[in-house]
């Protein structure tokens, strides 16, 4: 393989991993607009395409993002939010309830432990890198959320 076509692949390659990476970003976005609203889910996700998604592509110079990765973790979350929130509950201390979160904490929460949980598509190491690079962005603590997602991990093949 000669250089440029290395460095094709390597492009290729780390473009198509940001389009996951803003797939994520937008996902957060979504659900923890839909935590103030009781809108469904679909009319929730086509206004932000409208309203937010060109300047999120704008600013991570893509030209797309990953719709098939944001549908699936979007309805995922949805689908099976009693039992993610669950087991997100099952790691907090037995003094702080999953209520006492912040929006942008539980969604990015929702979002990891159900990409760990159910849709195993991805490495559990870049699933915990994404969120917690997420949530620092959104204002967070990266921290807490680490320890959780850790924790989290530790117990898939249990779950």
């Amino acid at each position: 393989m000669n250089d440029t076509e290395h460095k094709f692949k390597e492009n290729l390659r780390h473009i198509s991993i940001r389009k996951k990476t803003a797939s994520r970003i937008c996902s957060t976005q979504v659900l923890y607009g839909a935590s103030f609203s009781n809108c469904d889910i679909d009319k929730l996700i086509r206004s932000y395409m409208v309203n937010y998604l060109p300047s999120i592509l704008e600013e991570l110079n893509l030209k797309n993002l990953d719709f098939d990765l944001l549908n699936a973790i979007i309805r995922g979350v949805c689908n099976n939010i009693l039992k993610i929130d669950e087991i997100i509950s099952k790691k907090l201390s037995k003094n702080w309830s999953i209520d006492r979160l912040s929006e942008t904490e539980k969604s990015v929460l929702r979002l990891a432990t159900y990409e760990l949980i159910f849709e195993r598509k991805f490495k559990k190491l870049t699933i915990i890198n994404e969120y917690i690079s997420i949530i620092e962005v959104f204002g967070g603590n990266p921290d807490f959320a680490n320890a959780i997602l850790e924790n989290i991990s530790k117990e898939i093949n249990e779950i």
